[in-house]
């Protein structure tokens, strides 16, 4: 979400930083876009805010995961920790759209705040489970531009790279702006070759809006 609202706002001439309502997204075309007609044998959301797209992801027939936030001091979660060189990761920077609606952005002046916890780690949970679970090796689609280390596991990152190891495909699809320097770095891409991708969500910007 703030990538979609990052790269909506670029599209407008809208600063970054201008906060603005969270924008209505259609989770079916994001879904078009993820699947592209092929088969898929599990669909999995995890997330901190039900809205709308919630609701639709769902009569999609994908499993969501919509947790609570907990109140947490600043600095309590050592391991969530930004990769060096690291263009996307949720501790490196953050867009402004609507307080009640943001993903993380209800962050206190005070030594508390109100944040996400286990997010991540449920997801990665999931890419596990496929890894164990499947006797031939697929592809994993993921939507996100996140490669820092998680607070309770080893990131997206390392997941990725469980899974390739293992013989799976990987697409990682997110916005251009939010996504890590770590997955584009040439020693990662030499080493998987084809068996990683990058898709770049930008060009379906608009198309995500739901008007």
């Amino acid at each position: 979400m703030v990538g979609f609202h990052d790269c909506i706002k670029k599209s407008r001439d809208i600063p970054l930083t201008t906060r603005v309502r969270r924008l209505p997204l259609s989770f079916q075309n994001f879904a078009l876009v993820l699947e592209r007609a092929r088969p898929v044998s599990k669909r999995v959301l995890v997330g901190s805010d039900r809205y709308p797209a919630i609701d639709e992801a769902e009569t999609l027939g994908y499993e969501t995961n919509i947790l609570e936030r907990v109140h947490k001091a600043k600095g309590s979660s050592p391991r969530k920790t930004k990769l060096s060189g690291g263009g996307g990761d949720k501790a490196s920077r953050r867009s402004l759209y609507d307080q009640s609606s943001s993903s993380e952005t209800n962050a206190q002046t005070s030594s508390e705040r109100w944040v996400e916890q286990a997010v991540d780690e449920i997801l990665h949970l999931k890419i596990l489970e496929s890894i164990v679970d499947t006797d031939t090796p697929s592809t994993i689609v993921l939507a996100t531009g996140d490669a820092a280390q998680a607070e309770y596991s080893d990131g997206f990152l390392k997941m990725v790279d469980r899974a390739l190891s293992k013989g799976w495909y990987v697409e990682l699809v997110s916005f251009s702006s939010i996504t890590s320097r770590a997955y584009t770095r040439k020693s990662f891409r030499d080493k998987w070759g084809s068996r990683f991708r990058i898709f770049e969500l930008d060009i379906y910007a608009e198309y995500l809006l739901d008007l």
